[in-house]
Protein backbone atom coordinates (compact mmCIF):
# COMPACT_ATOMS: atom_id res chain seq x y z
CA UNK A 1 0.00 0.00 0.00
CA UNK A 2 1.21 3.94 -0.68
CA UNK A 3 1.17 6.81 1.28
CA UNK A 4 2.34 9.78 0.23
CA UNK A 5 3.96 12.67 1.89
CA UNK A 6 0.97 14.79 2.74
CA UNK A 7 -0.52 11.64 4.00
CA UNK A 8 2.02 10.87 6.90
CA UNK A 9 2.20 14.67 7.74
CA UNK A 10 -1.59 15.14 8.17
CA UNK A 11 -1.28 11.79 10.18
CA UNK A 12 0.88 12.94 12.08
CA UNK A 13 -0.90 16.56 13.00
CA UNK A 14 -3.67 14.24 14.00
CA UNK A 15 -1.93 11.83 16.11
CA UNK A 16 -0.38 15.61 17.93
CA UNK A 17 -4.18 16.12 18.90
CA UNK A 18 -5.26 12.53 19.61
CA UNK A 19 -2.06 12.47 22.36
CA UNK A 20 -2.96 15.89 23.54
CA UNK A 21 -6.60 14.56 24.23
CA UNK A 22 -5.55 11.06 25.40
CA UNK A 23 -3.49 12.22 28.06
CA UNK A 24 -5.74 14.17 29.48
CA UNK A 25 -8.33 11.52 29.81
CA UNK A 26 -5.98 8.86 30.49
CA UNK A 27 -7.12 6.89 27.08
CA UNK A 28 -3.88 6.98 25.57
CA UNK A 29 -5.19 8.50 22.52
CA UNK A 30 -6.27 4.96 20.76
CA UNK A 31 -10.11 6.17 21.44
CA UNK A 32 -9.28 9.07 19.32
CA UNK A 33 -6.48 8.02 16.91
CA UNK A 34 -8.86 5.04 15.64
CA UNK A 35 -11.84 6.32 14.77
CA UNK A 36 -9.55 9.36 13.09
CA UNK A 37 -8.08 6.76 10.49
CA UNK A 38 -10.73 5.43 9.33
CA UNK A 39 -13.15 8.18 8.84
CA UNK A 40 -10.66 10.96 7.78
CA UNK A 41 -7.77 8.67 6.50
CA UNK A 42 -10.06 5.97 5.31
CA UNK A 43 -7.72 2.95 6.74
CA UNK A 44 -9.04 -0.40 7.08
CA UNK A 45 -10.04 -0.81 10.50
CA UNK A 46 -7.12 -3.47 11.79
CA UNK A 47 -4.36 -1.59 10.25
CA UNK A 48 -5.89 1.16 12.45
CA UNK A 49 -5.87 -0.54 15.33
CA UNK A 50 -2.52 -2.35 14.88
CA UNK A 51 -1.37 1.18 14.66
CA UNK A 52 -3.01 2.54 17.85
CA UNK A 53 -1.39 -0.75 19.90
CA UNK A 54 1.95 0.95 19.01
CA UNK A 55 1.42 4.27 19.85
CA UNK A 56 -0.22 3.48 22.78
CA UNK A 57 2.52 1.76 24.18
CA UNK A 58 4.80 4.91 23.12
CA UNK A 59 2.21 7.72 24.95
CA UNK A 60 2.07 5.42 28.23
CA UNK A 61 6.20 5.67 28.51
CA UNK A 62 5.68 9.05 27.36
CA UNK A 63 2.77 10.24 29.89
CA UNK A 64 2.65 7.90 32.63
CA UNK A 65 6.03 8.45 33.86
CA UNK A 66 4.84 12.39 34.35
CA UNK A 67 2.09 11.40 36.35
CA UNK A 68 4.06 9.03 38.63
CA UNK A 69 6.56 12.19 39.20
CA UNK A 70 3.28 14.04 40.19
CA UNK A 71 2.30 11.29 42.58
CA UNK A 72 -0.84 11.16 40.92
CA UNK A 73 -0.32 7.79 39.44
CA UNK A 74 -1.22 4.29 42.18
CA UNK A 75 1.51 2.21 41.46
CA UNK A 76 -0.41 -0.71 44.14
CA UNK A 77 -3.65 -0.05 42.28
CA UNK A 78 -2.21 -0.20 38.69
CA UNK A 79 -0.37 -3.33 39.35
CA UNK A 80 -3.17 -5.04 41.08
CA UNK A 81 -6.11 -4.57 38.04
CA UNK A 82 -2.96 -4.78 35.04
CA UNK A 83 -3.05 -8.99 35.71
CA UNK A 84 -6.43 -8.86 34.22
CA UNK A 85 -6.33 -6.62 31.71
CA UNK A 86 -2.96 -8.55 30.24
CA UNK A 87 -5.22 -11.62 30.30
CA UNK A 88 -8.05 -9.98 28.27
CA UNK A 89 -5.82 -8.22 26.24
CA UNK A 90 -4.75 -11.59 24.75
CA UNK A 91 -8.05 -12.42 24.44
CA UNK A 92 -9.21 -9.74 22.59
CA UNK A 93 -6.54 -10.21 20.05
CA UNK A 94 -6.95 -13.26 18.89
CA UNK A 95 -10.58 -12.08 18.52
CA UNK A 96 -10.06 -9.27 16.48
CA UNK A 97 -8.27 -11.30 13.45
CA UNK A 98 -11.70 -13.16 13.29
CA UNK A 99 -14.06 -10.59 13.44
CA UNK A 100 -15.30 -8.52 10.34
CA UNK A 101 -14.53 -4.55 10.35
CA UNK A 102 -17.83 -3.37 10.26
CA UNK A 103 -18.72 -5.70 13.37
CA UNK A 104 -15.73 -3.79 15.08
CA UNK A 105 -16.39 -0.66 14.48
CA UNK A 106 -19.93 -1.21 15.68
CA UNK A 107 -18.40 -2.61 19.21
CA UNK A 108 -16.41 0.46 18.90
CA UNK A 109 -19.56 2.52 18.59
CA UNK A 110 -21.60 0.80 21.29
CA UNK A 111 -18.75 1.31 23.94
CA UNK A 112 -18.19 4.95 22.77
CA UNK A 113 -21.59 5.71 23.38
CA UNK A 114 -21.49 4.08 26.48
CA UNK A 115 -18.23 5.96 28.44
CA UNK A 116 -19.63 9.30 26.78
CA UNK A 117 -23.00 9.44 28.57
CA UNK A 118 -21.22 8.01 31.82
CA UNK A 119 -19.10 10.74 31.91
CA UNK A 120 -21.77 13.55 31.03
CA UNK A 121 -23.81 11.93 33.67
CA UNK A 122 -21.19 12.01 36.46
CA UNK A 123 -19.58 15.28 35.37
CA UNK A 124 -19.89 17.22 38.44
CA UNK A 125 -19.53 14.43 40.82
CA UNK A 126 -15.54 14.48 41.23
CA UNK A 127 -15.55 18.05 42.26
CA UNK A 128 -17.92 18.09 44.73
CA UNK A 129 -16.55 14.88 46.69
CA UNK A 130 -13.41 16.65 46.31
CA UNK A 131 -14.51 19.37 48.57
CA UNK A 132 -16.67 17.38 51.12
CA UNK A 133 -13.97 14.94 51.27
CA UNK A 134 -16.13 12.30 50.76
CA UNK A 135 -12.97 10.18 49.04
CA UNK A 136 -11.16 9.59 51.97
CA UNK A 137 -14.71 8.53 53.78
CA UNK A 138 -15.33 5.45 51.70
CA UNK A 139 -15.77 1.96 53.43
CA UNK A 140 -13.20 -0.36 51.58
CA UNK A 141 -14.18 -4.19 50.77
CA UNK A 142 -12.02 -6.69 52.18
CA UNK A 143 -9.73 -7.62 49.05
CA UNK A 144 -9.08 -3.70 48.61
CA UNK A 145 -8.10 -3.27 52.51
CA UNK A 146 -6.21 -6.52 52.63
CA UNK A 147 -4.21 -5.30 49.54
CA UNK A 148 -3.85 -2.08 51.69
CA UNK A 149 -4.94 0.40 48.30
CA UNK A 150 -5.50 3.48 49.24
CA UNK A 151 -3.31 6.84 48.48
CA UNK A 152 -3.28 10.68 47.91
CA UNK A 153 -2.57 13.64 45.82
CA UNK A 154 -2.37 17.26 45.43
CA UNK A 155 -4.81 18.65 43.22
CA UNK A 156 -3.44 21.77 41.64
CA UNK A 157 -7.36 23.21 40.64
CA UNK A 158 -8.88 22.46 43.87
CA UNK A 159 -5.28 23.51 46.03
CA UNK A 160 -5.53 20.67 48.13
CA UNK A 161 -4.65 17.34 49.03
CA UNK A 162 -7.28 14.69 47.61
CA UNK A 163 -6.83 11.94 50.15
CA UNK A 164 -8.90 8.34 49.13
CA UNK A 165 -9.53 4.50 49.40
CA UNK A 166 -10.05 2.38 46.92
CA UNK A 167 -13.04 -0.07 47.03
CA UNK A 168 -14.66 -2.34 44.50
CA UNK A 169 -11.61 -4.46 44.22
CA UNK A 170 -13.39 -7.84 42.81
CA UNK A 171 -15.94 -5.40 40.68
CA UNK A 172 -12.64 -3.26 38.97
CA UNK A 173 -10.71 -6.86 38.04
CA UNK A 174 -13.79 -7.58 36.38
CA UNK A 175 -13.95 -4.50 34.60
CA UNK A 176 -10.07 -4.38 33.90
CA UNK A 177 -10.68 -7.80 32.14
CA UNK A 178 -13.47 -6.39 29.69
CA UNK A 179 -10.61 -3.39 29.16
CA UNK A 180 -8.15 -5.84 28.03
CA UNK A 181 -10.21 -7.22 26.06
CA UNK A 182 -11.28 -3.98 24.16
CA UNK A 183 -7.74 -2.85 23.94
CA UNK A 184 -6.30 -6.13 22.16
CA UNK A 185 -9.85 -5.85 19.93
CA UNK A 186 -10.34 -2.45 19.26
CA UNK A 187 -6.17 -1.02 19.88
CA UNK A 188 -7.78 1.33 22.49
CA UNK A 189 -5.54 0.47 25.44
CA UNK A 190 -8.25 -0.19 27.39
CA UNK A 191 -8.17 3.19 28.96
CA UNK A 192 -11.09 4.42 28.34
CA UNK A 193 -13.01 1.31 30.45
CA UNK A 194 -10.62 1.29 33.13
CA UNK A 195 -10.72 5.30 33.91
CA UNK A 196 -14.98 5.49 34.32
CA UNK A 197 -14.45 1.68 35.90
CA UNK A 198 -12.03 3.15 38.74
CA UNK A 199 -13.90 6.81 38.77
CA UNK A 200 -17.24 5.16 39.03
CA UNK A 201 -16.75 1.42 40.98
CA UNK A 202 -13.60 1.55 43.22
CA UNK A 203 -13.82 5.67 44.67
CA UNK A 204 -10.79 6.46 42.73
CA UNK A 205 -10.45 10.56 41.74
CA UNK A 206 -10.45 11.03 38.08
CA UNK A 207 -7.59 12.23 37.98
CA UNK A 208 -5.98 9.21 40.19
CA UNK A 209 -7.78 7.15 37.13
CA UNK A 210 -6.40 8.83 34.38
CA UNK A 211 -2.83 8.64 35.78
CA UNK A 212 -3.19 5.00 36.98
CA UNK A 213 -4.59 4.22 33.56
CA UNK A 214 -1.51 6.04 31.75
CA UNK A 215 0.42 3.50 33.69
CA UNK A 216 -1.28 0.55 32.78
CA UNK A 217 -2.39 0.99 29.02
CA UNK A 218 1.11 0.28 27.81
CA UNK A 219 1.74 -3.08 28.90
CA UNK A 220 -1.54 -3.86 28.01
CA UNK A 221 -1.30 -2.66 24.22
CA UNK A 222 1.62 -4.48 24.15
CA UNK A 223 0.16 -8.20 24.59
CA UNK A 224 -2.12 -7.05 21.44
CA UNK A 225 0.50 -5.91 19.26
CA UNK A 226 2.35 -8.98 19.19
CA UNK A 227 -0.81 -10.76 17.63
CA UNK A 228 -0.85 -8.18 14.86
CA UNK A 229 2.66 -7.79 14.02
CA UNK A 230 2.61 -11.59 13.71
CA UNK A 231 -0.16 -11.08 11.58
CA UNK A 232 1.62 -8.96 8.69
CA UNK A 233 -1.13 -5.52 9.84
CA UNK A 234 1.32 -3.21 11.02
CA UNK A 235 2.39 -0.63 8.40
CA UNK A 236 5.45 1.62 9.13
CA UNK A 237 4.22 4.37 7.63
CA UNK A 238 1.15 4.25 9.16
CA UNK A 239 2.89 3.60 12.95
CA UNK A 240 5.43 6.15 12.85
CA UNK A 241 3.67 9.15 12.14
CA UNK A 242 1.25 7.83 14.81
CA UNK A 243 3.43 6.86 17.42
CA UNK A 244 5.50 10.42 17.48
CA UNK A 245 2.28 12.50 17.28
CA UNK A 246 0.65 10.91 19.76
CA UNK A 247 4.45 10.90 21.91
CA UNK A 248 4.31 14.50 21.46
CA UNK A 249 0.58 15.43 22.36
CA UNK A 250 0.77 12.97 25.40
CA UNK A 251 4.18 14.75 26.83
CA UNK A 252 1.85 18.17 26.17
CA UNK A 253 -1.05 16.72 27.69
CA UNK A 254 -0.08 15.53 31.07
CA UNK A 255 1.92 19.07 32.06
CA UNK A 256 -2.16 20.36 31.42
CA UNK A 257 -3.86 17.64 33.23
CA UNK A 258 -3.59 18.39 36.91
CA UNK A 259 -4.62 22.36 36.31
CA UNK A 260 -7.86 21.56 35.45
CA UNK A 261 -11.13 20.73 37.26
CA UNK A 262 -12.45 17.13 36.94
CA UNK A 263 -15.77 18.85 35.56
CA UNK A 264 -13.99 20.31 32.41
CA UNK A 265 -11.82 16.79 31.49
CA UNK A 266 -15.68 14.71 31.88
CA UNK A 267 -17.30 17.64 29.80
CA UNK A 268 -14.72 17.15 27.18
CA UNK A 269 -14.45 13.89 27.14
CA UNK A 270 -18.49 13.22 26.61
CA UNK A 271 -18.72 15.52 23.65
CA UNK A 272 -15.38 14.29 21.81
CA UNK A 273 -16.75 10.81 22.74
CA UNK A 274 -20.44 11.23 21.51
CA UNK A 275 -19.34 12.62 18.13
CA UNK A 276 -16.78 9.44 17.57
CA UNK A 277 -19.28 7.12 18.66
CA UNK A 278 -21.86 8.60 16.11
CA UNK A 279 -19.03 8.59 13.21
CA UNK A 280 -17.73 4.99 14.08
CA UNK A 281 -21.57 4.06 13.88
CA UNK A 282 -22.21 5.76 10.72
CA UNK A 283 -19.06 3.66 8.77
CA UNK A 284 -20.30 0.50 10.25
CA UNK A 285 -23.98 0.97 8.29
CA UNK A 286 -22.63 2.09 5.64
CA UNK A 287 -20.23 -0.96 5.50
CA UNK A 288 -22.96 -3.44 5.74
CA UNK A 289 -25.53 -2.35 4.93
CA UNK A 290 -24.91 0.22 2.55
CA UNK A 291 -26.76 3.28 4.66
CA UNK A 292 -24.75 7.05 4.44
CA UNK A 293 -25.14 8.56 7.45
CA UNK A 294 -23.43 12.56 7.48
CA UNK A 295 -19.82 12.75 9.03
CA UNK A 296 -17.72 15.71 9.43
CA UNK A 297 -14.66 13.61 7.79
Amino acid sequence: MFYSLSFVLLLLIAAVIAGFFGALLGVGGGIFIVPVMVLMFHLPMKIAVAASLVSVIATSNAGGSSYVDQHITNLRLGMFLEVATTIGALSGSVLALYLKDWLMLLIFALMLAYMGYAAFATRNVDDERIAAGDFARARQDRLSAYLDLHGSYHDEAADRVVNYVVTGAPTGMGVAYLAGMASGLLGVGGGVLKVSAMNAYMNVPMKVAVGTSKLMIGVTAAVGSILFFMAGLIHFYVVAPVALGTTLGATVGTLVMNRLHSASLKWLFAILIAYLAYGMLAKALNIQFHLHWPVLA
